[in-house]
């Protein structure tokens, strides 16, 4: 098998390192901390958590359930996708999957089979607004009342600032808070939303958890995990193209895994550069026809403006004259527009979670499109 993983998490064998982040999970979860961790899009916060909770599955003292509420819109969207969690954790034919019917039968849970997934999906048969705010404390009230302690993940939480309803965080806030049988780890890949929920001593969820800020992996562990994952499988590989592929990528964990993985499938028995460059080529290529939509949908500012971010890779000062000139940007308040857009788009991300923040392509295959072309 391709051990160059690309989205599910597979077993610790074909995880990289994470070690010191590992640590302060299980501390913080073993000591009934809840704990919110900010990481860009696809540095590999979810294969974090589901790291984690495959360790608390073997010492098998610990519930564990893991959201990903990206896709909802609604509260009631939020409850459904917690019902379907502890329905597949607690299956009905066993006696505590039926004492969780039984706890919700009157929220009329209706199952269904996911078209895409085939898995089973919850859907609680709730319309009324009052109903929809009573079924969130139903749910985590079956999990308060288990004899073993309950871990839940919740992926994208900032999703929940977006939803229609006025309440949600102080709904959840409130609930939270008198759990003693149940904690919590809130990930989130929009720094700015994840910092006004959290650090905003206006907001319910102030100060309410533990920080977890998840960066890089290290060049020296990233390296001694490739070199790994390649002779494992009788493929050598020289330190300085693994170097050259840690460049490419800027070891950002998507795209690392997503190089490598096309390196492997090509099924050479020794890597070169030219093997590593090759492949890179076969990846932008496949890719084009999507960045020629984003050339088709964003304006031509904002387009110039992506650009020059691609170019400069890590942009510190982006309203700076001599960067604007440089790039032919136009004025500052016309950069700001542009760059603006293009951070809601999800198109370029405003890294905070350093000394001096930056801006760069979210997409590191679309920067070294960019600066192609």
């Amino acid at each position: 098998m391709n051990p160059f993983l690309l989205n599910n998490y597979v077993g610790p064998e074909y995880f990289c390192d994470r070690e010191r982040e590992t640590d302060i999970l299980l501390k913080n979860i073993k000591n009934r901390s809840s704990t919110s961790v900010f990481a860009q899009r696809r540095i590999g916060k979810t294969a974090l958590v589901k790291h984690v909770f495959h360790r608390l599955k073997e010492e098998g003292e610990l519930i564990v359930l893991y959201l990903d509420i990206f896709a909802t819109s609604t509260l009631k969207e939020f409850s459904d996708v917690l019902s379907t969690s502890i329905y597949n954790a607690f299956p009905i034919q066993k006696s505590l999957g039926r004492k969780f019917w039984e706890h919700i039968k009157l929220l009329r849970p209706v199952v269904r089979v996911n078209a895409l997934s085939g898995e089973p999906e919850l859907s609680l048969d709730v319309s009324r607004p009052e109903q929809i705010e009573k079924s969130v404390p139903q749910l985590f009230a079956f999990l308060e009342q288990q004899n073993r302690r309950v871990v839940i993940a919740i992926d994208e939480f900032q999703q929940i600032l977006l939803y229609p309803e006025k309440n949600v965080e102080a709904l959840l806030r409130t609930v939270i808070q008198e759990l003693n049988n149940v904690s919590f780890v809130f990930l989130g890949s929009d720094g700015k939303l994840m910092m006004e929920i959290f650090n905003n001593a206006k907001r319910p969820f102030y100060a309410s958890t533990k920080y977890l800020t998840l960066d890089k992996i290290p060049v020296e562990s990233y390296t001694g995990f490739i070199e790994s994952m390649f002779a494992g499988n009788s493929i050598s590989i020289d330190r300085d193209v693994v170097a050259l592929i840690l460049n490419f990528t800027q070891r950002h964990t998507f795209y690392t895994q997503q190089l490598c993985h096309e390196i492997f499938a090509n099924n050479d028995a020794h890597i070169s550069e030219q093997n590593v460059v090759q492949a890179l080529y076969r990846l932008l290529q496949q890719n084009e026809p999507v960045y020629f939509q984003y050339r088709n949908l964003l304006t031509k500012s904002q387009w110039k403006v992506l650009k020059a971010i691609a170019v400069g890779e890590e942009v510190t000062k982006p309203y700076a004259q001599e960067f604007m000139r440089k790039h032919a940007l136009g004025s500052s308040s016309n950069v700001k527009r542009s760059l603006d857009a293009l951070v809601e788009k999800s198109i370029v991300y405003h890294n905070l979670s350093v000394k001096q923040p930056f801006y760069e392509v979210q997409d590191k295959f679309l920067m070294r499109w960019l600066q192609n072309n």
